[in-house]
């Protein structure tokens, strides 16, 4: 019977433990997210303003654009899905297509 507190303190230590954990990776994600997406949108804008300024447009300067398109998509994606730590799901099928490009 005397145990059953430490029991209690355990679980209760346990408990916020794991919110404090779960704030964190969170936080961390979605600061991660906004950083890759605005240096994504920075280089897509500087990109384009690189293509201005030579006077003419490759075919890779087009690709690259689609690439910087498809990465702030998915950066998009990633916002918009509700990741939780516990389950461990993380959308990885526009992750992959962008590498296979």
């Amino acid at each position: 019977m005397k145990i059953n507190w430490a029991e209690k303190l355990r679980r209760q230590v346990h408990g916020l433990a794991e919110s404090l954990g779960n704030l964190f990776v969170e936080s961390f994600h979605y600061l991660a997210l906004l950083a890759i997406g605005a240096v994504t949108a920075w280089a897509a804008v500087m990109g384009f303003l690189g293509m201005l300024e030579n006077g003419h447009i490759k075919i890779d300067d087009i690709l690259l654009l689609f690439i910087y398109l498809e990465l702030g998509a998915m950066v998009g994606i990633y916002f918009k899905t509700k990741v939780h730590v516990s389950n461990n799901f993380l959308p990885l099928r526009k992750t992959l297509q962008v590498l296979i490009i």
